[in-house]
């Protein structure tokens, strides 16, 4: 796939409970098809523990290869909650008591204790930068090219599907894609795929088996962002298989 002007991410999921499978991560394919919708290309996804010095060598690195680097998980008043100590490390900037975040935490956990285990939230990187909406009541927490979100998949989800559009911009990237459904085996079109992942080096070619499926064997996708080269492709593949071998041409329902 062609990567021209194509925007990129890394995700990064945060917490031991995932490690040792006691939770499932939800909210990393949230992530990705809002990305993929808005044209942003998702390049790695990582699960990390709780873990500041790993965690903040993974921020560091992940912000100097992709332009947007979106953290899920680690924002709390625990101590296992270090996301935001995490990214201080990572950029060498030391942590503040935001004065805003501060009055959004003394109001929910009714208090004015600066020592109260829940201002912990409130202790943020000195030059973050906050992003609210009016669907959740504390704002996105960010740092250069890193944008922190909470784990828990409803919090998340209202706080990263409502503020996408005002912090992710894809500079007009669409991808477009076809999907072929065959009942043919992977043995026996992996040379097709080949060639035409050869001949048509801004596609992304892909095959996906369907083990028991009634109707196909195989759905193959071609994505780019070039729409021409997607139909080239396309076109190429429908005239080397027999008509009887192609299921179905872009049925999301099979």
């Amino acid at each position: 796939m062609s990567s021209t002007q194509v925007k990129t991410a890394g995700i990064l999921v945060i917490g031991d409970e995932l490690l040792k499978g006691e939770v499932i991560d939800t909210n990393s394919p949230c992530i990705t098809k809002e990305f993929h919708n808005i044209g942003v290309k998702v390049k790695k996804i990582s699960v990390i523990g709780d873990e500041i010095d790993e965690l903040s060598s993974e921020i560091r690195n992940f912000s100097k290869l992709y332009n947007y680097v979106i953290t899920t998980g680690g924002i709390g008043p625990t101590h296992d909650d270090v996301t935001f100590e995490a990214v201080s490390r990572a950029f060498g900037i030391p942590l503040a008591l935001n004065p805003q975040l501060r009055n959004l935490c003394q109001k929910f956990y009714n208090t004015t204790d600066d020592n109260h285990p829940g201002m912990k939230l409130a202790m943020v990187p000195e030059s973050a930068k906050l992003t609210f909406s009016d669907q959740t009541n504390y704002p996105n927490v960010s740092v250069e090219n890193v944008y922190m979100f909470p784990g828990i998949p409803e919090l998340f989800r209202r706080s990263f599907l409502t503020l996408s559009s005002k912090l992710f911009k894809s500079d007009d990237t669409v991808f477009h894609c076809k999907a072929l459904y065959v009942n043919l085996t992977e043995d026996k079109i992996a040379d097709e795929l080949g060639k035409l992942a050869a001949d048509f080096p801004d596609v992304q070619v892909g095959s996906y088996p369907k083990l028991f499926h009634k109707l196909y064997k195989v759905k193959i996708t071609m994505e780019s962002t070039n729409e021409n080269s997607v139909k080239a492709a396309t076109d190429q593949l429908l005239a080397k298989f027999p008509k009887e071998a192609v299921v179905d041409v872009d049925n999301d329902s099979l």
